[in-house]
Order: C-alpha cells, then structure tokens, then sequence
C-alpha cells in the first residue's frame, strides 16, 4: 500500500512535470510565430520605405516635367502611404539596437526621413521650382544606404531573436526527455514489476478458477437442455390442447352433414319399408346430397390435417386466407355457443411467416374470446367476436381480435402472456394458449402482441372487451420454425 502511494506521488510529480514542459512549449512556438510575424511586417515595409524613396523621387520628377495632375495626386498617396508606414515602424520598433538605428546621432534615420518629407511637402506646395527637385534627388540618393541599412539590421535582428527562442526550444526538449527518463525509472520499471508480480498471482489464481468455471460451465449446459426440453414440451402441450379444440370444432362441424345423411337414409328405409317406390329422380337428389355433404366432411379432415401437419417453412402469405382457414376451423364450435364473428379483412395483405403457426395463434386468441362469452347471458348480451386487418403504412400491418366478453382485469394484464398464468379454473384453462401466442409473434415473427380493454358500442348497446392486437413487420425475417 505504501509503494503504491509513493509511486502515485511520484506519477503527480512527473505528470506535471511534463504539463509545466508542455504550456513552456506551447508559449515558446507561439512566441515564435508572433515574432516572425512581425518582423516579417518591419522588414517588408522598412523593404518598402527604400523603394517609396525612389519611387516618390521619379514621380515628382516627372510631375515637374508633365505637369500630369494625375501623376500628381497619386504622388500624394504615395507620400502619404510612406508617412505612415514610417509611423508604424517607430510604433513597432522593439530592441534597442532598432531604436538606436532611428534615434541616434550617429544613424538618426528618423531625422532624415521626415527631412526627405519635408522636401517633397514643399514640392507639394510649389512643384515649379527646380531647385526642390534637385535637392529631393540628392537626398534620396543619401536616404537609400540608410534605408538598406535599416532593412538588414531588421534582418539580423529577427534572425539573433529566432536562434534565442530555438535554443529555448533545444532546453525545454532537453528537460522534457530528462523528464520521461526520470519517469521510466521512477514509475515504468517499478510499475512493470508490479505487473509482473500481479500476474504471477492471477495465473495462481486462475489456475484455481479453472476447475469452478468448468463445474458452473455445466452447470449451465444442463440447465441449456433442460429450458430446451421445457419449451419442446411447452409447445407440445400447445400442440395437444389446440388439436383437442379442433377435435371439438370437427364434432361440432360434423353434426349437421352426420344429421342430413342420416335423415336421407333413414327417408330411404322407410319408403322401402312401406313399399313405395322410389323414383330415379329423387334417388339421384338423395345421392347427390349425400355426396356434397361427404364432400364438406372430406374438406373438414383437409382442414385440420393441414394445420395438424402444416407447412413448417416460412414464406409469402396472405393474411385474408389465414384467416379464413381459421375461421372453418372454428366457426362451428362459435355458432354452437351462439356466437358471431365479425370480419373486416383486407384481402391485398401479405407478410412473411408461417401460415400453421399463425393460425394456431389465432385459434388460440379465438379460444379465449369465447371461453369469457360464453359466460355472458345471451338473452341480455349479444355474443360477438371482430376480426379486422388494417395496414398501417408500406412495412407494418395490424390484425385486431375484439370480443364483448367484459375485458381483462386491470391487475392482470401485464401477466396474461405468462407462461401457465390463468384466470379461468383449471377445468377450462391451462394458461398456455396465450403464452404460445406471445411466442408464435414476438420471437417466431418479430412481431408485436398487446392486450387492451376497449369499449365500443354494437347494435345501439354499450360492450366492454379485451381486443387483442397484432403487428407484423414486413421488412423483418422470422426466425426458423418451432421445434
């Protein structure tokens, strides 16, 4: 505990350390940059001073021999402009050798430049006279070495600044790699040992480790099968409950074609009974009726061997036909209880998914609703069921499932999905019917299930229902088929 707060006094240290190297730096270059900056400026325009000298003097030469107002006027500005630029080299003159160079005896460069202004403001005033002309020209012929004189001494000036700063780079690069060494040997190595130390006694404890993980590892392989094994019996039992419901469907769908061969045959027994003859044309009526029911029982066996051993693989589907193959399926177990089915189906719908799948989950949905109808007092309550597809926009569709039978209980809800969670007895309900459906949508389809109350009224009475709401993603794949 000791090392390691030394070692973190001594990393403080040395981080700013290397912090204090880094602002130093940082001032150093920009001091740099502003300083080239500016005596780039003193040396181009004290570089423009020599030419303006010459320049003027040409100018008002050939002013005196013209008499051109324009070359004139632009004699002016050029005066002015060297006025000013003679200004900002005083404003900006930061040695004393510059100073020396301006305002001394022996250079006094100030002196003779504003002398060289005071001739050429008095040629300005009278540039008819040759004798200003002529002492203009000699005084820039003297003025010119002092300018050169001044420029190079610009010169030497900012190169003895720059190789200042450069040797104040060289020490800060100095101390800042003095400074890294210290930290190699003063935190790196220990650190290093350290680490190494630290590794010795997490191998030592790995090595301990080893044997508890691959206990735990399967631990959690056999917990992996057994949730495995659960969910195959799961869906199994779903498999079982929904192929008992449709037993009862068919039971219920095939009493009445039952009753009417039965009566056709027993109308034939008794007309042999009695004697009567029976005529080709009714024998044929009987047969063909017999024949068109037989066909509806034939239908019937198709019907629930296709959604007992349905196509497994997913594909391009219509959602209008499963429903319809849903609604054969349970029609006749709806209308022996009195119940009607209302559909609103659109039928250009289609989604991707398994059509076996999703008609169990509808036939489960379907189950539900007339399980709490059929408590309903029929000759109080109509007992209804709506079935409606709605497409929301290019990639998403809606199916809805809405009954009367009274809704679900508030406190409930959020639970009715759970696996083997009931509100019915136990003689009516196992509590997997939905649980399946949350599966067939959400995980099998990517899809979206949700229960809701709703009020809504029907044939001018009020009703409250649960409606069932499903959502499928069209751009979405499902995953592969149930078990």
């Amino acid at each position: 505990m000791e090392n390691l707060s030394s070692l973190k006094v001594t990393y403080s240290i040395v981080f700013l350390s290397l912090i204090s190297w880094a602002f130093f730096a940082y001032f150093t270059m920009n001091q740099i940059i502003t300083t080239q900056e500016i005596y780039a400026k003193l040396i181009n325009i004290s570089g423009k001073q020599r030419m303006l000298s010459q320049k003027t003097t040409l100018i008002a030469k050939r002013v005196f021999e013209t008499k051109d107002k324009k070359l004139l006027s632009h004699l002016e500005e050029l005066i002015l402009l060297m006025k000013d630029e003679h200004q900002f080299l005083l404003n900006n003159l930061n040695t004393q050798n510059m100073k020396d160079v301006y305002f001394t005896d022996e250079k006094d460069l100030d002196k003779e430049v504003r002398g060289y202004f005071e001739l050429l403001d008095n040629y300005l005033n009278n540039n008819n006279d040759a004798n200003i002309i002529s002492q203009i020209e000699n005084y820039s012929y003297t003025l010119l070495p002092k300018l050169d004189y001044a420029v190079n001494k610009f010169e030497r000036e900012s190169e003895k600044y720059t190789n200042e700063l450069k040797n104040r780079e060289l020490f800060i690069l100095l101390g800042t790699l003095f400074t890294i060494f210290l930290e190699a040997i003063l935190i790196v190595i220990p650190s290093i040992i350290k680490i190494k130390n630290t590794e010795m006694k997490l191998k030592e404890l790995n090595e301990s480790l080893e044997e508890k993980l691959f206990e735990q590892k399967e631990m959690i392989l056999k917990e992996q099968e057994e949730i495995k094994q659960k969910e195959k019996v799961f869906y199994e039992q779903s498999k079982l409950i929904s192929m008992g419901e449709m037993i009862g469907n068919i039971a219920h769908q095939w009493r009445q074609p039952l009753s009417v061969i039965t009566t056709i045959a027993s109308g034939i027994n008794l007309k042999l009974d009695y004697g009567d003859k029976i005529e080709e044309n009714d024998l044929r009526n009987f047969t063909h009726n017999v024949h068109e029911q037989a066909n509806y029982l034939s239908k019937t066996i198709d019907d629930f061997r296709n959604f007992i051993k349905g196509d497994q693989n997913y594909k391009k589907t219509k959602i209008s036909d499963v429903i319809k193959n849903t609604i054969n399926l349970v029609n006749a177990s709806l209308k022996s209880s009195n119940i009607t089915l209302e559909t609103k189906i659109e039928d250009d719908i289609t989604i991707f998914g398994n059509e076996n799948e999703i008609q169990q989950a509808l036939i489960n949905i379907i189950k539900n609703a007339k399980d709490s109808l059929v408590l309903l007092n029929e000759r109080e309550n109509s007992r209804v069921i709506f079935i409606e597809t709605k497409k929301i926009n290019r990639n998403e569709l809606e199916l809805t499932i809405l009954d009367n039978g009274g809704g679900v209980n508030e406190d409930i809800m959020d639970r009715i999905f759970e696996p083997y969670f009931t509100t019915k007895y136990p003689s009516i309900g196992t509590g997997i019917g939905l649980s399946m459906v949350d599966k067939i949508i959400r995980e099998r389809h990517k899809g979206l299930v949700e229960v809701k109350n709703r009020e809504f009224t029907y044939k001018e009475k009020d009703y409250k229902g649960a409606c069932f709401i499903i959502t499928f993603y069209k751009r979405i794949m499902p995953l592969p088929t149930l078990p």
